[in-house]
């Protein structure tokens, strides 16, 4: 490796160490030695732990929360005799759902990217981040990574889609040592300058959307690119990864993929070990699957956060199906194991010149549009789109035509967008609605 990156490498790595010191106190090191030694622990120390964190957080929303106060019959209330939280409690209850000893300014607010077609506003707490942050430090390092070493990510960026690139993101990138490419709008300019980029600085992990990284992997084999990076490993998150997508992308890039499951209500769930099983983040948060037997029968996931005490998330209903395994891990990691992950999925559209632009974009794009409920975007060819939407009183004209600007800004100014506005969207065969469907792949009709 050059001097010069080697030089990077260090210079990252102590600028990683002034950021954690500046967001978790001089005793960071300490903190992300004890999420490991938990971690790393044995079932029954992982379980005990569990069981303590949880009956502080349930101590904690019974006392200072409205919504669970009247929830729950006593103090002492079993988790088992709490109903699940629904996502239209959240909707409906707001601040009812919020703490009231966590002052509303040490609140951060926080929005989905709207997987069933509406974004849902949440509030979380700087220790609930600072947790995350180390339960995502050591998961990661089933990878490869660390800090310091140079990383590629393969994830969504609105500045760079919409032509207004940040100096914060740049900066961000320079001293975590990140390289980045856009997501959200491949092309194959993008993609064979990304590819020789790396080829110079040689990245030791991936961190990608699995469909974006399918596409960049096809790119790669359709014009004979061969990486030659030495890559620890890859990291996939955010979206269902299909076995073909693993098969391709593996076999590119020469190394393993390490499929991590989270949400951003509730941070990282669970993460792919060496053996390929999914290990559930016992640190942040205590996982159920609403079966008659979990082990055999798959149901909803439901996720109680243990950290965010600013708005307690207890048996929520994430919108996932899931099925438990009592299996002991070849890796010898002592985790709980999630054997099945069923459910999560996006589409990526095309373009008549062809770009590829992530689903994600739309989504980010449509977080805020007041007056829109829920909508659902069709690309029925290169250039027909329908945008199904439902809309309460707050709906304007001007919702109307930002939301189609944005769509055809993306897809091309000669796209047609057909707007069809619906009392209700229905749900699929599967149960799971899909915010952003794509038929361009299967119907070819340019």
């Amino acid at each position: 490796m050059p001097i010069r990156w080697t030089t990077k490498k260090l210079m990252s790595k102590a600028a990683w160490h002034a950021y954690n010191m500046y967001r978790k106190g001089i005793n960071y090191g300490s903190q992300l030695s004890k999420t490991a030694a938990l971690l790393n622990a044995s079932r029954a120390d992982i379980l005990a732990f569990q069981k303590k964190q949880l009956e502080k957080l349930l101590r904690h929303a019974h006392l200072t929360t409205p919504y669970y106060r009247e929830l729950f019959k006593t103090e002492s209330t079993h988790i088992s005799q709490i109903p699940p939280l629904e996502k239209k409690n959240i909707r409906e209850q707001l601040d009812r759902l919020c703490s009231e000893a966590v002052p509303q300014g040490q609140r951060i607010k926080n929005a989905t990217g709207g997987s069933t077609g509406a974004p849902l506003t949440f509030y979380q707490d700087r220790n609930y981040w600072n947790q995350r942050n180390l339960s995502v430090y050591y998961f990661d390092q089933w990878a490869g990574w660390d800090f310091g070493e140079s990383q590629l990510i393969v994830w969504g960026a609105l500045s760079d889609v919409e032509g207004n690139g940040n100096w914060k993101h740049q900066l961000s990138n320079f001293w975590r040592n990140h390289y980045w490419l856009n997501g959200f709008h491949l092309t194959d300019a993008t993609m064979r300058r990304a590819f020789q980029q790396m080829d110079r600085c040689h990245p030791q992990t991936i961190l990608a959307y699995p469909s974006s990284l399918y596409q960049f992997a096809m790119y790669l084999f359709d014009n004979d690119l061969v990486p030659k990076w030495n890559l620890k490993g890859i990291i996939t998150s955010a979206e269902m990864l299909h076995s073909h997508y693993r098969s391709l992308a593996e076999t590119i890039f020469g190394t393993k993929i390490y499929n991590r499951y989270g949400g951003r209500e509730v941070g990282l769930i669970a993460m792919e070990c060496a053996e390929g099983r999914m290990h559930i983040n016992c640190h942040d948060l205590y996982l159920e699957i609403d079966s008659s037997d979990p082990y055999t029968i798959p149901g909803d996931i439901l996720i109680t956060q243990l950290n965010n005490y600013a708005m307690p998330f207890i048996r929520y209903r994430i919108g996932d199906m899931g099925r438990l395994s009592n299996e002991v891990c070849p890796c010898g990691n002592q985790l709980p194991i999630l054997a099945e992950l069923l459910g999560r999925s996006t589409a990526t559209f095309r373009t008549r010149a062809g770009t590829l632009i992530h689903a994600g974009y739309f989504t980010q794009q449509f977080y805020d549009v007041i007056g829109l409920v829920q909508f659902q975007l069709i690309q029925e060819t290169l250039k027909h789109c329908v945008l199904k939407v439902v809309v309460n009183t707050q709906w304007t004209e001007a919702a109307n035509r930002y939301m189609v600007q944005k769509i055809q800004g993306a897809l091309g100014a000669d796209v047609t967008v057909t707007v069809k506005f619906m009392k209700e969207i229905p749900l699929p065969a599967s149960g799971k609605r899909e915010f952003t469907i794509s038929k361009v792949e299967t119907s070819r009709n340019d």
